[in-house]
């Protein structure tokens, strides 16, 4: 691994850009490596010009353990409120806040914290989540 040096303001930066336990270098990989947000809160949205690059659900599709245009949902019980999104059919992840390349940044935004959304969305017509769902096709 290289190493930098950053002076007392970069980091000042980054500290004040991270968004639930994030370390800085993850801020700095969110910041310098993420496409550039096109819609509030739509921090992991494609770019408007172009094809983009297949989102972390093309495995699933691939291997047909989810189909284009499923339904995902995520309940948080105690607060009474439910969450939707669309698999889409390069694999990213479409929420009411825009289409996301993975799961955890989709419900992180609509959940407003950091959140697992490997563990935590659940697909409809399996009733499983998408890790079980990736595990079963042998990915980590």
């Amino acid at each position: 691994m290289r190493r930098i040096e950053i002076d007392d303001e970069v980091y000042a930066h980054l500290e004040n850009n991270v968004k639930g336990f994030e370390q800085p270098n993850d801020v700095l990989r969110r910041l310098l490596l993420d496409p550039p947000p096109s819609g509030a809160g739509a921090v992991n949205e494609a770019p408007t010009a172009g094809p983009r690059s297949p989102g972390r659900l093309r495995s699933l599709l691939d291997n047909g353990k989810v189909a284009a245009g499923d339904i995902v949902r995520h309940s948080q019980v105690r607060k009474g409120r439910t969450f939707t999104a669309v698999i889409e059919d390069d694999g990213w992840i479409k929420t009411d806040k825009g289409s996301y390349r993975e799961p955890s940044p989709a419900l992180g935004d609509l959940v407003e914290t950091s959140i697992d959304g490997w563990a935590y969305w659940i697909h409809e017509p399996t009733k499983k989540s998408l890790r079980t769902l990736r595990s079963e096709i042998g990915g980590v």
